[in-house]
């Protein structure tokens, strides 16, 4: 599944309802409706890339 379509739709309302009047299953047909608006754009977080640099901090306060 696309990265940029994580973020639940601006129609969908819960499980099995939504604005546009299709099934509503985020995880389902939600991810492939040609009419998906994200909520919202958020900037979503590397976190292997923060664990590893945190990581890398610790080891250089050491040495």
């Amino acid at each position: 599944m696309a990265r940029d379509r994580e973020i639940v739709c601006s129609y969908y309302i819960a499980a099995g309802q939504c604005k546009k009047g299709r099934e509503a299953a985020h995880k389902g047909y939600c991810q492939k409706c040609d009419k998906y608006e994200p909520r919202a754009r958020v900037k979503l977080r590397n976190r292997k890339k923060e664990a590893l640099n945190q990581l890398r901090g610790r080891e250089k306060e050491w040495t």
